[in-house]
């Protein structure tokens, strides 16, 4: 057989390559088009920790711990360390998401390799970046920099799968770090690496370990299972989040009922055969056996990549799962937390597409039974929410959402989405199943576009919602730092009322802190804004100062409130939609014409009118 020729090899690494900037250029003018944040909560939180390390006071928030994974900050605050204003390293922020989104591919072409050959590689990592989860670019949100270091963590471990030395196990070791340093939920990855090699050992007996001297060299992998039943004995004695679990998800590290668990673990499979298409879980049975034959018969690779999708998908959808089946769910779908295997799946499609579309009669039944029964066991609210935030935190409610909506005004028919969602699935399973095998790029073309059509669906929305929130804005997006300069130090002051103020308040604090350094400090009266963000509990006493919930003053010499809120003192500026009003205040904090609570609640809303 003749060599291949050296243009031959450049070949797919040059087009790799150009995807990457090809997607770059493309997802950073489609995140520079998006106007402004919109998931506040979150984009405020890695912003304003990421200027507090920048300005050398390591990662703070709002003067507490920050409790997050450093590693998405640390980036942004190299940005911001060399940018004069918030409002201009915006766009670079988004640029950088782009880039580090973009530089996914190499892990994910790499990832590929394993099994396909290196065209068919490039087309997975394309469609890689193509998923409607590329929306996350356009946010500043942890997700840019999780999908690259997740993708980096997956190929460490299958290469460690593949011969399991010591200095592939301590690679795992590292790369699941640095994607537990970007986000926490990528622990599982540890174990889900352990698990694999148990599924290694269980599918190729002659991998076992045999000897003294095999077992000594897992010892950086058994180190680490010593010291994670270690780290788990205290929360299962005591209730209390694992060591070394960042902060933030103290609250989460509790008892969960199986049955919701369960029940949400049916969703979120759900969500993830519809964000890939519907094909590639049809023919996931096909290709596991395939894999595990090609195992038995020494396929290293094979064995690999197989038992690093079971157990990899399973730690995923399990964190997604748990988490939607809390009260911090939200009672929603978060393949948020999922996309990240979404390649896997991509492959898994790829293999099947390049092994010339084999179907033996029990995988493909067991496949295509799968995937017609289980759509039908989730509400269709579920995958077609209209809520607003709805659709970041599962993409895949973008494309449904807006399928159902076009469907009933067309068809005022209740049912009407629902229906075209079955008929979709069948039609893709039935595709799957007879589709001529000299036919076979109709299928791939087909999953790449559903999937590129969930993406644009996607990507409009994001454009459509985010110009609500510029709206809230002025022109002047650092009104704050230009009134009283960026080294000052204002407080944010929210007032729950029970009118349209409220809420909307809420928006433009959370938007002004964003663009403005100087807002470094929050608090609120009566509820707290929603945002999950450090905030002083106050009261109103009854000479009209603004005290803390437990007693003593608020020191502020500014203070950042909704305008119908007065305050004694100086107004300096006003901004915002709603509007918000910027105070130089006398001490101590003190109401004009409030002596309570409920009245500065009810003024509010009086003035708001």
């Amino acid at each position: 057989m003749a060599a291949p020729s050296p243009r031959a090899d450049r070949g797919p690494p040059l087009a790799l390559a150009a995807i990457a900037l090809a997607a770059f250029v493309l997802l950073a003018a489609a995140a520079l088009a998006v106007p402004a944040p919109r998931i506040l909560s979150d984009e405020v939180r890695y912003t304003i920790a990421a200027g507090s390390l920048a300005e050398g006071d390591g990662l703070d928030l709002r003067g507490e711990e920050y409790g997050f994974g450093p590693v998405y900050p640390t980036l942004l605050a190299a940005v911001l360390a060399v940018v004069p204003d918030r409002d201009t390293a915006y766009p670079l922020l988004k640029l950088l998401n782009a880039l580090l989104f973009s530089l996914t591919a190499v892990p994910l072409y790499l990832l590929a390799r394993r099994l396909l050959p290196p065209w068919w590689s490039v087309g997975v990592a394309a469609l890689s970046l193509a998923v409607p989860s590329s929306i996350y670019v356009s946010l500043v949100l942890t997700e840019s920099a999780a999908y690259p270091a997740s993708a980096l963590a997956l190929l460490a471990v299958v290469l460690a799968l593949e011969r399991t030395t010591v200095t592939r196990q301590l690679a795992v070791l590292g790369a699941v770090a640095l994607a537990y340093l970007t986000r926490a939920q990528f622990a599982v990855l540890l174990p889900a690496f352990v698990a694999a090699l148990v599924l290694v050992w269980i599918a190729v007996p002659d991998r076992r370990p045999r000897g003294l001297r095999s077992l000594r060299e897992l010892w950086p992998t058994a180190a680490v299972v010593v010291l994670g039943v270690v780290a788990l004995l205290v929360p299962l004695a005591t209730g209390s989040a694992p060591a070394g679990l960042p902060s933030a998800y103290d609250d989460l590290w509790e008892g969960y009922d199986v049955g919701s668990v369960a029940r949400w673990l049916v969703y979120h499979v759900v969500a993830l055969e519809l964000l890939v298409a519907v094909v590639p879980l049809a023919v996931a049975p096909i290709v596991l056996a395939g894999l595990i034959r090609d195992a038995r018969a020494g396929g290293a690779a094979q064995a690999a990549f197989g038992s690093a999708f079971v157990t990899a998908n399973a730690s995923l959808l399990l964190v997604a799962a748990a988490f939607s089946s809390t009260e911090a769910g939200l009672d929603h779908l978060h393949d948020r937390y999922l996309f990240y295997v979404v390649p896997l799946w991509l492959v898994v499609l790829a293999v099947w597409l390049h092994d010339g579309l084999p179907r033996p009669l029990l995988a493909t039944a067991l496949g295509a039974a799968l995937a017609l029964v289980l759509p039908a066991l989730v509400p269709f609210s579920k995958i077609a929410a209209e809520e607003g935030g709805v659709g970041v935190d599962a993409v895949v409610t973008y494309l449904w959402a807006e399928v159902n909506e076009t469907a009933f005004e067309h068809f005022p028919d209740a049912l009407a989405g629902r229906r075209l969602l079955a008929a979709s699935v069948v039609a893709l399973v039935v595709g799957g199943a007879l589709l001529p095998r000299r036919r076979w790029w109709a299928l791939g073309a087909a999953t790449a576009g559903v999937i590129l059509l969930g993406s644009v669906v996607a990507w409009r929305s994001s454009l459509h919602t985010a110009g609500d929130f510029e709206a809230a804005l002025p022109d002047e997006r650092t009104w704050v730092d230009d009134a009283v300069g960026s080294d000052a130090r204002v407080t944010s002051l929210y007032v729950s009322a029970d009118c349209a103020t409220g809420p909307w308040s809420s928006t433009g604090l959370l938007l002004t802190e964003f663009f403005n350094r100087s807002v470094q400090g929050a608090t609120h009266v009566a509820d707290r804004d929603g945002s999950l963000l450090p905030s002083v509990d106050a009261r109103v006493a009854a000479d009209g100062s603004i005290v803390r919930e437990e007693g003593g003053p608020i020191e502020a010499d500014l203070v950042l409130a909704a305008s119908a809120v007065r305050l004694r003192g100086r107004l300096l500026a006003t901004g915002t939609e709603v509007p918000l009003g910027l105070w130089r205040v006398d001490a101590p904090l003190r109401l004009r014409d409030a002596r309570s609570t409920r009245e500065l609640q009810r003024t509010v809303c009086e003035r708001a009118e």
